[in-house]
């Protein structure tokens, strides 16, 4: 299951990597903090094929300036990013950082309107969403106002659309800081090279699972997506070419599975044939032909030949 990391730091890419992360949610619009995201970090985390995203946030009042205040934030964030040489792919998401009363949720979706709608008439290509609590998502999600959603609090309140959650039973340590780990539980609708899709595909989304990663050992969870997982990180071999191994590791996996049945169906052939003849010495020709025929076909690459003793 894919994971990432969020925080104020500047861990390099292989930092990130090597604390099992496939990519980070950053911050951006705000170069007056030091927690904005920086275009080194952001050629370093593409050019190792990291997932990106990038999140406005000055404070968890940020929501207080209305439909107005969610397109200014949106405007600096773009701005930001463009200047940066970030892709107009990548996903971006306005925050409320709090939980919010029913009587300020009409606010909230305000701000988040102004803020998609700034986006959405700006030329960004990338999905827009919104980040915080249960009751914020589901607001947002009933407007019509986001293409994803980045949930924050305890998982099993949480909507089942939400695509990311924030995971609040712990931190992760990424480059000598202790950052929040967020889990992709819905591939987001699109994005950068791989499309935000887990190259480890979760079909399912069970709020029991404490810990995400215990869902490898579902049986539905396939060998082959294990494989492909495996392959994409312990490899590291990027977004670009992972998006063209994945779908050749999935053929070849079907290829075997597929010659698998048709050994295991000519060996059942064979077993059956053993164990309808008759005791030693009572053996027809006829028998023996049809056992060698057998065999024959269930090992091809060998000769077979049967005679009596």
């Amino acid at each position: 299951m894919t994971v990432l990391f969020d925080g104020t730091n500047h861990p390099s890419a292989q930092q990130v990597i090597n604390a099992g992360c496939d990519g980070a949610l950053m911050y951006g619009g705000t170069p007056q903090y030091s927690k904005n995201f920086t275009p080194v970090q952001y050629r370093d985390y593409k050019t190792r094929g990291l997932l990106t995203m990038f999140a406005f946030e000055i404070d968890s009042n940020d929501m207080n300036g209305g439909q107005a205040g969610g397109a200014a934030h949106a405007a600096a964030l773009l701005s930001n990013l463009r200047g940066g040489g970030v892709a107009n792919t990548e996903p971006v998401c306005a925050t409320v950082d709090k939980h919010i009363t029913a009587a300020n949720i009409p606010l909230a979706v305000q701000y988040q309107q102004g803020f998609y709608q700034y986006v959405k008439g700006n030329g960004w290509a990338g999905p827009d969403g919104g980040y915080g609590f249960a009751e914020f998502l589901i607001a947002i999600h009933d407007a019509g106002v986001a293409d994803w959603y980045w949930g924050a609090g305890q998982r099993s309140l949480l909507p089942s659309y939400t695509n990311v959650w924030q995971d609040n039973t712990g931190t992760i340590n990424v480059g000598g800081s202790a950052d929040d780990r967020d889990w992709i539980l819905v591939p987001l609708p699109q994005g950068d090279a791989m499309d935000w899709s887990d190259p480890l595909p979760n079909p399912l989304y069970d709020k029991t699972v404490t810990d995400p990663s215990d869902v490898r050992s579902h049986p539905v969870y396939t060998a082959a997506q294990f494989l492909q997982g495996s392959w994409v990180r312990t490899l590291n071999i990027g977004a670009d070419v992972a998006k063209v191994l994945v779908p050749q590791i999935t053929a070849v996996d079907v290829d075997v599975k597929a010659t698998q049945a048709d050994v295991d169906s000519r060996l059942a052939a064979v077993q059956a044939t053993i164990a309808a003849l008759p005791p030693s010495g009572q053996v027809t020709d006829a028998q023996m032909a049809d056992l060698e025929a057998k065999l024959v076909a269930a090992y091809p690459n060998y000769n077979v030949s049967i005679t009596k003793a």
